[in-house]
């Protein structure tokens, strides 16, 4: 793969999570929340990384979606429960969103190991095809 079409892909994920959540609820009839799910055990991705794809490209496509919480309008019982837990919830946002990413990027490493080796036997049954052809 080049650069460019590294880029188009990279750039299209959104738009591929959306459409195939969009093609789990019609064909199989689930909520929003249980596509997510399935879609996640499809890819090996998270459910909440599935999701926040889905409301982005959503969002962007001006889809009729309930209006989200304002950030910060945490409710007591939510506050008391981050202050007992040692309040650390930019730390742990932070770090959940980047086990998140590696674990989509271990994803993707997965799938073009997979690939190469594909691509690889190709390769052997070409040059084999190539000696057999010289015999001739």
């Amino acid at each position: 793969m080049d650069g460019e079409e590294n880029e188009g892909q990279r750039g299209n994920i959104g738009n591929e999570i959306f459409e195939q959540v969009e093609k789990i609820i019609q064909e199989e009839g689930l909520s929003r929340t249980n596509a997510f799910q399935r879609l996640s055990e499809m890819t090996g991705r998270r459910a909440g990384t599935v999701a926040a794809n889905y409301y982005r490209v959503a969002r962007q496509r001006g889809a009729a979606l309930q209006p989200r919480a304002p950030r910060g309008s945490k409710t007591r019982a939510t506050t008391s429960r981050a202050s007992a837990a040692g309040g650390g919830g930019n730390a742990d946002a932070a770090l959940s969103r980047a086990m998140e990413s590696l674990q989509e990027l271990a994803g993707i490493v997965r799938s073009q190991e997979k690939e190469l080796a594909t691509l690889r036997a190709q390769v052997q049954q070409v040059e084999k095809l190539k000696g057999m052809l010289s015999k001739l």
